[in-house]
């Protein structure tokens, strides 16, 4: 039911009729003002842009409800947990990804790497899974409001579905 409730709410919003959505508890509202747009009306910029499943079942209600620092630690604990579901691979954190996407024996790969922009890649999104569970994950699981704000918060949950996305698209190596 109040899922059904929440969907409306946002519908609501999405059609410039309500300006907030009620989340439950509430301390800040899921409507970001979209500064670009005229005259200030607000969009739903969440429920538009975090769609990837994972970060979505684990993120949603705590951004909505203004937990930005725990909505963005749960995201890159999914990240983790994907990683560690399509890898094989029991670690966590830059244990898990320095092993998942090692540049020289790779579990998750995106080619074979045999050109340089193969290698480039694999070593860049080596550096950038091991790079976020240390400096992202880690700080926003660890710290009281590390992440205080909205737009921050968001931007972390876009990087945190593109993670999601581009380990899904890895082929597995043996």
């Amino acid at each position: 039911m109040i899922e059904k409730i929440r969907r409306f709410q946002e519908f609501l919003i999405e059609l410039g009729v309500a300006r907030t959505v009620l989340a439950l508890p509430a301390p800040r509202m899921l409507a970001i003002e979209d500064r670009s747009s005229e005259g200030g009306a607000g969009t739903v910029i969440f429920s538009s842009t975090v769609v990837e499943p994972e970060i979505v079942a684990v993120s949603r209600d705590l951004f909505a409800s203004g937990h930005y620092n725990l909505a963005v630690s749960e995201a890159y604990k999914a990240v983790d947990k994907v990683v560690s579901a399509l890898s094989g691979l029991s670690h966590s954190g830059t244990t898990l990804m320095d092993q998942a996407f090692s540049p020289n024996r790779p579990k998750l790969a995106w080619s074979n790497r045999t050109t340089n922009s193969e290698r480039d890649e694999q070593k860049g999104y080596h550096q950038i899974y091991s790079g976020v569970m240390l400096g992202i994950r880690n700080p926003a699981t660890h710290e009281f409001g590390w992440i205080d704000g909205p737009e921050i918060a968001l931007e972390l949950l876009v990087l945190a579905q593109h993670l999601v996305r581009k380990a899904k698209a890895a082929s597995v190596e043996a």
